[in-house]
């Protein structure tokens, strides 16, 4: 069965000055090191001995040491805190940097008007992102197939995705061969082509374009 997991609010505040006292064994080296006043790091540890529930230092005028609850208060929030550090590095140079597959769902009729023109550029602006293209007829679902973004007409696009525009407005055009409208009456709005033999698309969705 699947459960749900939440972290308590502030459940990590107070680690950061945690680690550092017991680095420098010192409450003004780790309130120079991080930025901050002396007696904001006694309260951060205070509040944080008393979420813990158990006093992580032993504080004397001379010294200050882990008592035994802060000795493994250490020995597992300092690796864990250090992973969480490691992870944001890791998430700040990926937006710094973009790399990894960029995968797009585009009509096939538009990978030749607005693709095979960037696509040399973006690649040399960024080498380390390799582009998938799925050219398909088909309106597959973005965020169900796994697919970075895409490319739609403008009708095709769902109320919650965030869209932008890539050309000026594409108009429709009916033709018609001079062979075929020779004594017919021309038709002047869409409703005329009612009254016409056409040739018309449907779409992949099965609504047939008007």
């Amino acid at each position: 069965m699947k459960q749900n997991f939440t972290v308590r609010q502030g459940a990590l505040d107070g680690v950061e000055a945690f680690l550092s006292v017991a680095r420098h064994r010192n409450f003004r080296k780790a309130a120079a090191e991080l930025g901050v006043t002396p007696s904001a790091i006694s309260q951060a540890i205070r509040a944080l001995e008393r979420k813990v529930g158990a006093a992580l230092f032993m504080r004397t005028t001379r010294s200050v040491g882990l008592t035994e609850a802060g000795e493994r208060f250490l020995a597992r929030a300092k690796p864990a805190f250090e992973e969480l550090v490691a992870a944001g590095e890791a998430a700040r140079e990926l937006a710094e940097r973009p790399k990894g597959v960029l995968r797009l769902s585009v009509p096939r009729a538009v990978v030749p008007v607005l693709l095979e023109p960037l696509i040399a550029s973006f690649c040399r602006a960024y080498p380390e992102i390799e582009v998938e293209i799925a050219a398909s007829p088909q309106l597959v679902d973005l965020a169900a197939e796994g697919f970075d973004a895409g490319i739609r007409l403008g009708e095709f696009i769902a109320a919650d995705m965030v869209a932008v525009r890539l050309t000026p407005p594409l108009p429709y055009v009916v033709v018609g061969s001079p062979g075929y409208l020779r004594g017919r009456t021309v038709p002047m709005r869409i409703d005329d082509l009612r009254h016409h033999a056409c040739l018309r698309m449907r779409r992949s969705n099965g609504s047939i374009a008007s």
